[in-house]
């Protein structure tokens, strides 16, 4: 239904210093006006579509009129809209709880009618087509029935938020605190309105320049309750939705007409005004599903389809044995965003009956091993490959669910047990990894998926296993590598290095949209880095070619063929 990216912009901002009923304040139109200014200056709202509404012009019908001209205004599902209120705000008890009212120019403290009721804004939002609203008050209030959605360890995107519906706001204080009208950091504001500036200003931006109303308004709650002045404790969280209102990004790409570039944001945990709110309900992931939670727990990895899995047991100078798998490689891509993924997975499977579809003149990082057995079930698609001809177990499979989550399993290619040594072939291991990536960008780009996703790498049953079949191609100095079982290696002094961890994970987040070549890259470089340390690998990591970060592509693609 919704774009990642803005149509138009519009906003409310009303500042009261001047009432008639209640004492005077001194910053609240200072607020109201550097607000405004920075609307129109530093977040490309046009000037004609932010109404100033201060003092005298602040009425409860002027506030009210111009918050409800919106649902004519902001007619389009992509646009966005700001409210800004710096004022008197009260709190009064009802039958189910506490109410929260704005207090316009006019208003009585007695007189319920001429005071602003928090929820006839809330309540009155469902008017309006846009699809972010944001609501920040300075003022303090109870009464406005916050939800948390975001929770801890959430991950989102910077596309994904802008497709999403949201009603945020963020509060300056309870019900029984008093905003502090003054005592902003530049002395022309008040506290709140203060910090709430600089963070707008760039303050609260993350890493990549990009500013969400969640990022703002965990710093303006930050910075107000760290304040030696405050008597405040501001609130913030959703009113409706799980969307995200985007404030600035780079180049101001949500204001275009694509996103170029998409972002993971931090992972903020809204504060809302209930100190016990109902607990969030988390669905397990795939990885969870399938025992890849804790890499530390015994049986990590072991479910119905791993159990299948066999491996080779090659006595020198005898046969191969086969039996069941004790280790193997797990690669896992599980889209992060919540948009709706439905892969078809009877067009899926036509597309990989050609075990080159996706990678003719292609590169080697993109020439992954499709396999040849082929099993549907309602809502996934199985690729896989026998251990061996006529084995009773499978060396390998590719699992792809209809909800965009895919999983690669591999031990015939990457382990076999030699002569007694347990072994994990580290040049396979590598390039499947890299590989697998880029495979997973091909099947989620066919359903037009280009968010976010996790990426974990898993090695099961590394324990008092030996990394072998390191690089055999000259690098640098032309030296290669030593190899393990070899006359090279001196009393087997390779043999030796023996991973005492049961098993291994490497768990990344990336932009399958942005993915390429050098991002790809940085996953292969750390991943290799991290087994190296695992097996006390104290050199360059063997995967390369000998002191270099070279591939060795020609020896790896004919040993997964």
């Amino acid at each position: 239904m919704y774009k990642p990216e803005y149509h138009a912009s519009w906003g409310l901002v009303i500042g009261i210093n001047s009432y008639k009923h209640l004492s005077p304040l001194s910053y609240a139109c200072n607020d109201a006006n550097a607000i405004h200014g920075v609307l129109l200056n530093d977040l490309d709202f046009p000037a004609s579509q932010v109404t100033l509404l201060k003092d005298g012009a602040a009425t409860r019908n002027a506030i009210f009129e111009t918050f409800l001209s919106f649902a004519q205004k902001a007619n389009h599902p992509d646009d966005r809209v700001v409210v800004f209120f710096a004022g008197h705000g009260m709190t009064y008890k009802g039958q189910r709880g506490q109410i929260g009212y704005l207090v316009p120019v006019d208003g009585e403290p007695n007189n319920y009618s001429s005071l602003l009721r928090w929820d006839d804004l809330t309540r009155n939002a469902d008017l309006i087509p846009a699809k972010h609203i944001l609501f920040i008050m300075d003022a303090c209030y109870s009464g406005l029935a916050m939800q948390r959605t975001v929770t801890p360890g959430t991950q989102r995107f910077l596309s994904n938020m802008l497709q999403r519906f949201s009603r945020q706001v963020i509060t300056a204080g309870k019900a029984d605190e008093t905003v502090a009208d003054g005592g902003g950091p530049k002395g022309e504001n008040s506290i709140f309105t203060g910090y709430l500036l600089q963070g707008l200003q760039g303050a609260a931006k993350d890493s990549n320049g990009v500013l969400t109303a969640n990022a703002l308004m965990n710093f303006v709650y930050q910075k107000v309750g760290q304040d030696s002045r405050s008597k405040q404790t501001p609130s913030f969280g959703h009113i409706d939705g799980d969307g995200d209102f985007v404030l600035l990004s780079p180049n101001h790409q949500h204001l275009k007409a694509s996103l170029q570039q998409d972002y993971l944001l931090p992972s903020i945990v809204e504060v809302p005004e209930t100190l016990f709110p109902p607990p969030s309900i988390v669905r397990p992931s795939y990885a969870d599903l399938n025992g890849y939670t804790d890499s530390r727990h015994p049986n990590f990895g072991r479910n119905e389809s791993t159990n299948k899995l066999g491996e080779v047991r090659r006595v020198k100078n005898g046969d191969n044995n086969f039996s069941k798998a004790f280790s193997w490689l797990s690669l896992i891509v599980e889209p992060l965003a919540d948009q709706p993924i439905s892969m078809d997975i009877s067009k899926e499977l036509e597309r990989l009956k050609d075990p080159y579809s996706f990678h003719r003149n292609s590169n080697p990082y993109e020439r992954f091993p499709l396999l040849r057995n082929q099993r549907t079930t309602i809502d996934s698609l199985i690729l896989s490959e026998e251990l061996a001809y006529g084995s009773e177990f499978l060396g390998c499979y590719l699992h792809i669910e209809n909800s965009g989550n895919i999983e690669y399993v591999n031990n015939s290619v990457i382990f076999i047990e030699f002569d007694g040594v347990r072994c994990f072939r580290y040049v396979p291991v590598i390039g499947l990894i890299w590989q697998f990536i880029f495979l997973a960008k091909w099947l989620l780009g066919n359903v037009g998926y280009t968010g976010g996703v996790r990426y974990l790498v898993s090695l099961v049953g590394t324990q008092d296993t030996v990394l072998t079949d390191f690089s055999q191609e000259i690098g640098q100095s032309n030296i290669k590598w030593m190899q393990p079982f070899s006359y090279d290696d001196h009393h087997g002094g390779l043999l030796k290095l023996k991973c005492p961890t049961p098993n291994l994970q490497m768990r990344y987040e990336l932009v399958v949209g942005n993915l390429n070549e050098p991002e790809s890259r940085k996953i292969v470089d750390d991943v290799a880095r991290q087994l190296g340390l695992a097996f006390n690998h104290q050199s360059e990591p063997r995967c390369f070619n000998y002191c270099t970060n070279t591939f060795p592509w020609k020896q790896y693609l004919p040993a997964i063929s």
